[in-house]
């Protein structure tokens, strides 16, 4: 399996931005708590991917 990318967890704040922008203009009534949600989300999901990725990594060998 290969190796994670290392920028991968430093792409969620851009990534929350991005979407956070998005949301709050163009979709889903663009509400305070809408946009803080998707922002959130998006925002921790390399996070989450990356870590996920190297614990598969280590536990294949």
């Amino acid at each position: 399996m290969p190796r994670p990318p290392s920028w991968l967890p430093w792409l969620g704040p851009v990534l929350a931005a991005g979407v956070g922008a998005a949301v709050g203009e163009y979709g889903l009534g663009g509400g305070f708590w809408t946009v803080l949600i998707a922002a959130l989300v998006c925002g921790f999901a390399p996070i989450v991917v990356y870590r996920v990725w190297v614990w598969r990594r280590h536990r294949k060998g």
